[in-house]
């Protein structure tokens, strides 16, 4: 609807009036083009100006009021009803209101009387600029979020279920509003489903690492089955956490039964063609998502008889661990619901240990959101009293009092957090890129990347796209072959040699990837550099 001259937009605008002496005033009246207007068009009446609209692309039309076949008032009328983002200014000399009130009821942008006035008609042009300018940025800007979306939308699915399993979304109405958001096919209120755990058989048997193996496996559930949907809500080193929905109606006590056949047949299959063994445990069925928001398994300590003390499971310990790093991820986004129904979760989890253990547990917490705000130097603008106070939870007895401290106490931090989610994400970034800058040259997996910033890897995945533009792997291929380009051009190592120190193993991978990326093979590079090489010595000659 516009052509740009330069750096300006022009908007196309087409006059009507019944006088050609009128339309040739109005068409030299003005400079147009420094307003930042483009005449397209002139009419005499308003029916040919409809024949025109069919086909071409108009932002603005300034018409007469009175017009042999179709008037200025029934052209407005039929511009609103077919093409309601062109605007409309009404010129005339009738001084009617009645015509004034109908050009008002279909949505006229402007109602001038003649004879107008030179500053007059001028204003509300500039006027008219200044509106479509705001208009085409904020239709721009909701475009780039909508394909934003749209580009975040497999991350922000994932983010939900691994957000619904542990624990951060015990608010039913956000739950309501997330499945809404993601315009997921999913009731949550009459939509059973299912946790399963998964685990490696004897992983130091295993020729591939068993991290890599997690991967491939969930590729296995997460792809088509025939009876449930599978999604992936942790991964440990000796396996992963499921959730299952049936893929059609099926009543609650049904439907452990059935899944369990589904799984042994799917486990069976994995045996069979990879020789991996599974075992697998269907922790708890649910009648629907809501119950399953407000699901907590209680810790338990188990006695550890070399140091002669009670402590967690290293397996408890490295979920609640994920549990936390998705606690961080929610302090960044600045979800304050979220993160009190993740608290919330903490607490019920922690129910059946001692109170000495429930403090241990917290001031960890704590000390890692404490390292947050100094990691992104925020601990100054944090009242010393307030810095020190989360060791004050040892002297609190029970444990509902410590929960309701707690959520005090983190509602307290949230809000002295004055940056933005926004800077928030680029300081968290802007450390893993130094991250990877410095460990580019070895196997350098996301999970590790986001640990490094103590972040659920979802949420850093997130994160790094929308502050980055691309995913990670695609910025870490890209800093590779920018390295690689960079060792080539210093004509020290051979391609074997340069492989292996921008991070690869196989230097067949490596080449189809520089290809892919240069458009020339490592080989064809190191050529084209010799000939450039050997042509500028040549016209450097006497």
């Amino acid at each position: 609807m516009h052509t740009a001259r330069g750096w300006r937009t022009m908007y196309k605008l087409v006059l009507v009036d019944d006088e050609e002496i009128v339309r040739r005033g109005l068409r030299y009246f003005l400079d147009w083009e420094s307003l930042g207007f483009q005449i397209v068009a002139d009419f005499e009446d308003g029916k040919e100006t409809i024949d025109y609209l069919k086909n071409n692309e108009v932002d603005i039309v300034l018409s007469d009021i009175r017009m042999a076949e179709i008037n200025g008032i029934q052209l407005a009328k039929h511009i609103y009803e077919n093409y309601p983002q062109i605007r409309v200014i009404i010129i005339s000399g009738y001084k009617d209101f009645e015509y004034a009130q109908q050009a008002i009821a279909y949505n006229v942008e402007n109602y001038l009387l003649k004879p107008t006035k030179y500053d007059e008609i001028t204003h509300v042009f500039e006027s008219l600029k200044l509106k479509l300018d705001q208009q085409k940025s904020a239709t721009i800007h909701q475009q780039q979020q909508s394909v934003r979306f749209d580009e975040l939308l497999p991350l922000l699915k994932e983010q939900f279920y691994t957000d619904l399993v542990m624990g951060a979304l015990r608010n039913t109405n956000e739950l309501h509003k997330r499945v809404q958001l993601l315009s997921l096919s999913l009731d949550p209120t009459h939509c059973p489903c299912a946790l399963v755990d998964l685990e490696l058989c004897e992983p130091e048997k295993l020729t591939i690492k068993p991290e890599k193996l997690t991967y491939s496996l969930k590729s296995i559930f997460l792809a088509e089955n025939d009876h449930f949907l599978y999604k992936a809500v942790f991964n440990e080193y000796q396996g992963m956490k499921l959730l299952a929905f049936p893929n059609q109606e099926i009543r609650q006590e049904d439907l452990e039964n059935q899944l369990v056949l589904e799984l042994n047949e799917i486990i069976s299959r994995i045996r069979n063609n990879f020789d991996i063994e599974i075992r697998y445990d269907v922790t708890a069925t649910f009648h629907n998502m809501v119950e399953l928001a407000q699901f907590s398994v209680p810790l338990k300590l188990v006695y550890e008889e070399t140091r002669g003390k009670d402590r967690l499971e290293p397996i408890e310990y490295d979920i609640l661990l994920e549990k936390y790093k998705l606690f961080m991820a929610h302090i960044t986004d600045g979800q304050i619901e979220n993160t009190m129904s993740l608290l919330d979760r903490f607490m019920d989890e922690f129910r059946d240990l001692p109170i000495s253990f429930v403090h241990r547990l917290i001031m960890d917490l704590f000390a890692m959101v404490f390292r947050y705000y100094a990691d992104r130097g925020l601990v100054g603008k944090i009242p010393h009293e307030t810095a020190h106070n989360y060791h004050a939870v040892i002297e609190i007895g029970d444990l509902e009092n410590v929960r309701k401290w707690a959520k005090q106490f983190i509602r307290d931090l949230m809000v002295l957090n004055v940056n933005s989610k926004e800077t928030n994400a680029k300081l968290i970034v802007d450390a893993a890129q130094k991250y990877i800058l410095q460990n580019f040259h070895r196997d350098l997996s996301l999970e590790e990347v986001a640990n490094h910033v103590f972040l659920n890897h979802i949420y850093f995945s997130r994160i790094f796209k929308l502050a980055v533009g691309i995913n990670y792997i695609d910025y870490l291929t890209q800093l590779r072959i920018q390295k690689a380009i960079e060792l080539l051009e210093t004509r020290q190592y051979k391609i074997h040699e340069i492989t292996e120190k921008v991070g690869y193993l196989n230097s067949k991978y490596f080449a189809r990837l520089f290809k892919q990326t240069t458009g020339v093979s490592p080989k064809d590079y190191i050529r084209q550099q010799s000939l450039r090489s050997e042509g500028a010595a040549h016209e450097n000659k006497p």
